[in-house]
């Protein structure tokens, strides 16, 4: 563990971050707001508790993307890549559980966020966003039973 924390910066001038750019985070400390993150060595950033999809350990070393640099300087940090990207990494995700389980899964855009969260680290919305896409590239069929591969 770390004993020079208090080196780091709580907040980064303008232009040093652009967003979505992905950074190496160590996690620091949890607060009630969510998590805070030293960033490449020298910054401190924060993931909000409601973006935490995972159970994380204080020193636990990681990929996150800058999110946002607020006007006070302070950063907000993401643990998933920009939308686009992050739906694409999904897709990946969603057709791997599903040759795993035998081409078919009880999954579908009627499941619970938990259940959702749990099996693939996602959001409800990230996740029918994902099937979606999919579906248009028709590579899943989509019924009340779930979601299955295409033949």
């Amino acid at each position: 563990m770390r004993d020079d924390y208090k080196f780091l910066k709580e907040t980064v001038e303008p232009g040093v971050f652009v967003e979505w750019q992905e950074v190496d985070v160590e996690i620091y400390t949890f607060t009630e707001l969510g998590m805070k993150v030293v960033i490449n060595d020298e910054y401190i950033g924060l993931v909000y508790g409601n973006q935490v999809y995972d159970d994380y350990q204080k020193g636990q070393e990681l990929k996150a993307y800058i999110q946002f640099v607020r006007e006070d300087g302070k950063i907000d940090v993401s643990l998933q890549p920009k939308k686009g990207r992050h739906v694409l990494s999904t897709t990946g995700k969603i057709i791997e559980h599903l040759k795993a389980a035998g081409g078919k899964s009880g999954f579908n855009d009627k499941s619970s966020p938990e259940d959702i969260e749990d099996a693939f680290q996602v959001s409800k919305k990230v996740f029918k966003q994902a099937i979606g896409s999919l579906y248009k590239q028709r590579k899943i069929k989509i019924s009340d039973k779930g979601i299955e591969l295409v033949k």
